[in-house]
């Protein structure tokens, strides 16, 4: 599934896929230079996608058994 560059795409993604585009943006991430305007995008991306995964997280965690 491609997604764009919004942030709220994030939300839309399954476990597996919000996954695997966070490996992506963490490979890219790897290849640039920190001072890249780039690497400033994809770092804000990612930080997007952590805190995606740290709700859903917290959402299961918090689900009563």
């Amino acid at each position: 599934m491609q997604i764009s560059e919004d942030p709220a795409d994030f939300s839309e993604l399954d476990d597996s896929a919000l996954l695997s585009r966070r490996a992506e943006l963490r490979d890219q991430l790897a290849d640039l230079s920190p001072q890249s305007p780039e690497h400033v995008r994809l770092t804000f991306l990612y930080d997007v996608s952590t805190a995606e995964v740290n709700e859903r997280a917290r959402a299961a965690w918090t689900q009563p058994s």
